[in-house]
């Protein structure tokens, strides 16, 4: 997208005319790039961009919105251009590495789009190897000029460059703090809260719950949550026990073996991810402690393996085909629209009570 290099002659000039040929194709995000974005596509100055600008404003084609940039006025599209049918599908890893529900509540996603008459397109970060990855997800999404786009397990800094450059986006998953796209998630402050309260109406006092350090707003979410639940039921005289964890089993080793080591000693344990869980019962059991007699386990997420778990473990389960039915008439919604302003649509799980929750052997 202009990336050639202007001839110095009539420079703001031959500027406003490129940037008039652009507007249609790019209103697909209502935004102009940024004026250092446009420094660096055309080779020119900043004061020359402006310049070129303040050109369009008088024209009425753009409009300069404080601390958000230059909005689109005009040219949404030629008149013999149809409307974009192409849903652009952003994968922060490749689709062979998704767990087979993931791989066929995508299928249903994309059969749902079809049938409504849209064309799901699957992009990977593969497509950004290499240096200046954000000039080739702007190219990437110029090139394709996708009606909508969906992320999925895309890195902050994806989130954040479809943020800052007023992309429509649809992040399935959790969006990293300080990102506000819109997003279709779990609603991890609901399940952690519930999770809380049950463990409490058993007789359990000493819960703890034990989370990754992450950036995603579900985790942090589910955090909130949880203070929430024991704050409220506690009357503020339960401190909420939050332990940290790098992901690894040996790092998860040590937290459990610094958690034991307390007194009082927890009696109940909410676990947000599933192989962390199943890391947390092994070890649990390891040192001798039972499950759930002596202590009792909840798994915020689900997984396909806990099937095949003894004792069955208690957790939060999505319908994926709910999950997938929203998902399609979000995308249908707002590609027809270029709705953009950001929001959040949430549900909440079924909860699989499993065996590894029970009351208290002695009441705490």
């Amino acid at each position: 997208m202009m990336n050639q290099r202007i001839r110095r002659e009539s420079i703001v000039t031959q500027v406003v005319d490129v940037l008039k040929q652009e507007l249609p194709r790019l209103i697909h995000g209502k935004w102009l790039p940024g004026e250092r974005v446009l420094s660096n596509q055309f080779q020119v100055s900043r004061t020359t961009i402006r310049a070129a600008l303040a050109q369009l404003q008088r024209q009425k084609l753009i409009r300069a919105c404080p601390q958000k940039g230059y909005k689109i006025l005009a040219g949404r599209r030629h008149s013999n251009e149809k409307p974009s049918r192409l849903i652009g599908w952003f994968q922060g890893s490749s689709q062979a590495g998704l767990k087979p529900r993931s791989q066929s509540m995508i299928r249903d996603i994309e059969r749902g789009l079809n049938n409504a008459g849209y064309e799901l397109k699957t992009f990977t970060d593969i497509h950004l190897r290499g240096h200046n990855r954000h000039q080739q997800l702007s190219n990437l999404v110029a090139e394709h000029r996708a009606a909508f786009w969906m992320l999925t397990a895309a890195s902050f800094k994806t989130q954040e460059w479809f943020m800052k450059h007023g992309i429509p986006s649809l992040v399935l998953g959790s969006c990293y703090a300080g990102i506000k796209l819109t997003n279709l998630d779990i609603d991890y402050w609901a399940v952690c809260r519930h999770a809380a309260i049950l463990l409490w109406r058993l007789g359990h006092r000493r819960l703890c719950l034990l989370a990754p350090r992450t950036r995603f707003g579900g985790d942090l979410a589910g955090e909130e949550g949880f203070q929430a639940a024991l704050v409220q039921l506690s009357r503020g005289t339960q401190p909420p026990l939050i332990l940290y964890h790098n992901e690894s089993a040996l790092d998860i080793r040590r937290v459990l073996d610094d958690c034991l080591s307390r007194t009082p000693v927890p009696t109940a344990f909410l676990v947000s991810h599933p192989v962390h869980a199943l890391t947390t019962i092994s070890y649990l059991m390891r040192r001798g402690l039972r499950v759930p007699e002596d202590i009792s386990l909840i798994c915020r997420d689900d997984d396909e393996f806990m099937e095949h778990l003894i004792p069955s473990l208690a957790h939060y389960a999505v319908d994926l085909e709910v999950f997938a039915r929203r998902c399609i008439r979000m995308l249908i919604q707002m590609a027809t629209s270029g709705h953009l302003k950001p929001f959040s649509r949430r549900m909440m799980p079924r909860f699989v009570r499993g065996n590894t929750v029970a009351p208290p052997t002695v009441p705490s």
